[in-house]
């Protein structure tokens, strides 16, 4: 009745509750936190309200991977591979006693989904769960959560919210560019951007690599321009340690690749690169390719 028989409000507040004990005071807890009935008035501000109650009640740590997600489209279809090897890549896994990176990783991707954050897609007949998708009232609140906190800045057409100008930008997420969002970029201090992900737009126009001095993430997956795009100074990303061309019209990979000895995933499915340069075996921290 309080979720006023929304069904993304009611899996919400069911995951929330999954997770807590099964004692009477702390269900009435959330019963009275949720406020009012949801009437249809109310509906949509009361729906927002519930979303954030079961953000807000997370821990740190599914906090900062689930803000992660807005770096993608609405109605995008994320791969838990890409996601968890960028998690690791971006700092935001710790490793725990007797678990690798990756397990780690994985079990906060298989929370989002046991909360009912995140929706499966692809499961295997394994039960293993290959990819998932946000919800767009999800998707809305946490760009908004990642604006608010300065997490992520996301280029999208005329949404495109700039932030706190006296703020560093730290992730960038393009989702349609021109040439004219392409120079306003450029104007802006791209030295402290950890993360760049590039799902689609006319990449000819992007600032030179050399800009992004601190990137740890560089995805360019699904990027149909980017032969157009000038790679001179990738091998100066001292600190990459995730490198996608994966579903790139990509035929020759940029000679710098071999000085990027950081780089941990480098995924190149679904392009037309045939052969790897030698110099490859130098990439000795390369754990996925």
């Amino acid at each position: 009745k309080k979720c006023g028989g929304l069904p993304l409000a009611i899996i919400s507040i069911s995951g929330l509750l999954a997770n807590r004990p099964r004692v009477k005071e702390e269900w009435e807890k959330v019963k009275r936190s949720i406020g009012s009935d949801l009437n249809k008035s109310q509906s949509l501000e009361g729906m927002k309200n519930i979303l954030s109650l079961s953000y807000n009640d997370l821990p740190p740590n599914l906090k900062t991977v689930l803000l992660h997600l807005s770096n993608f489209p609405e109605d995008y279809v994320i791969d838990r591979e890409r996601l968890v090897r960028q998690w690791i890549a971006e700092g935001f896994i710790s490793e725990e006693r007797g678990r690798s990176y990756q397990e780690v990783a994985e079990s906060y991707f298989y929370e989002l989904i046991n909360k009912s954050l995140v929706q499966p897609v692809d499961i295997g007949y394994d039960g293993m769960v290959h990819a998932c998708r946000v919800h767009d009232m999800m998707l809305e609140l946490i760009i908004s959560k990642s604006i608010e906190e300065n997490f992520i800045t996301v280029v999208n057409g005329s949404q495109t919210v700039w932030g706190n100008s006296q703020c560093s930008i730290r992730r960038l997420s393009i989702q349609d560019i021109d040439q004219e969002l392409a120079s306003v970029l450029a104007k802006k201090d791209l030295s402290h951007v950890r993360s760049l992900i590039i799902t689609s737009g006319c990449i000819k126009h992007l600032p030179s690599l050399t800009k992004f001095e601190t990137l740890r993430v560089l995805d360019f997956g699904g990027c149909r321009g980017l032969t157009e795009y000038d790679m001179d100074g990738i091998d100066k990303l001292f600190q990459l340690k995730y490198l996608s061309f994966r579903g790139t019209w990509m035929s020759k990979l940029p000679s710098g690749i071999v000085r990027l000895y950081g780089l941990e995933t480098l995924d190149l499915r679904n392009t037309y690169i045939e052969e790897l340069p030698t110099g490859i075996i130098q990439l000795v921290k390369l754990q996925h390719l």
